[in-house]
């Protein structure tokens, strides 16, 4: 697996400069030249593909509403924590700065959403859709503990794949997930993956740091 001691922090930068640039240079692309991405987008995802599809859906985006998002972080901090990966239980924990950073954005910008009859009357921040609360959470928390089952070659190794694997699932499976549950449009779900993985890199180029003596190890 990855040795921390030999990680190039130079080309984590520039892979993570190339793929948000990438996905800017996309958003900025359908904003002036495919004014109908976001409805054509949704009339493709969102036609009913059945119950099964449906349930599917509904359990990728589960991790992502309140106690779905917050017990899985605590869970897997305190699993951590009581395994000896302190620091990596402390940088769980940054899912819930970035989950508040998103809170803040999205009632900065206030856009509505696809269909706001959907959603829940008593918080104002669940009705702004741009951008994606869910894929944000997603991409900072699954992606920091597909991080952690990267780095330790010493957790078993059938445990490291699955979780990695179900990591890989959730963080793809959630845009389609909120795409088809008419919960938002396409463009608050790339402007998700952006800010997303803008956020997981600091996590991830801060934790592959060697803490200094005296702290967390």
């Amino acid at each position: 697996m990855i040795d921390i001691s030999k990680v190039d922090e130079r080309k984590i930068i520039l892979s993570y400069v190339i793929v948000v640039f990438c996905l800017i240079l996309f958003l900025v692309f359908t904003h002036f030249f495919w004014p109908d991405f976001d409805e054509q987008v949704i009339n493709l995802v969102g036609r009913d593909r059945g119950k099964s599809f449906s349930v599917l859906m509904t359990f990728i985006g589960w991790w992502g509403f309140a106690y779905g998002m917050v017990l899985p972080v605590l869970l897997a901090s305190i699993v951590l924590f009581a395994t000896s990966y302190r620091r990596e239980a402390l940088f769980t924990l940054s899912a819930f700065i970035a989950g508040a950073i998103n809170v803040i954005l999205k009632l900065l910008i206030n856009r509505p959403r696809p269909h706001p009859e959907a959603m829940s009357p008593f918080l104002s921040f669940q009705q702004s859709s741009f951008p994606s609360g869910h894929v944000v959470h997603y991409v900072v928390f699954f992606g920091f503990i597909l991080t952690v089952m990267l780095v330790k070659s010493n957790i078993n190794r059938i445990l490291r794949w699955s979780i990695g694997l179900l990591c890989v699932f959730l963080i793809a499976g959630v845009s389609v997930s909120r795409i088809y549950r008419g919960t938002h449009w396409p463009t608050d779900v790339l402007m998700g993956y952006i800010i997303g993985f803008i956020m997981l890199g600091i996590v991830i180029l801060l934790y592959l740091k060697k803490p200094r003596q005296g702290t967390l190890a």
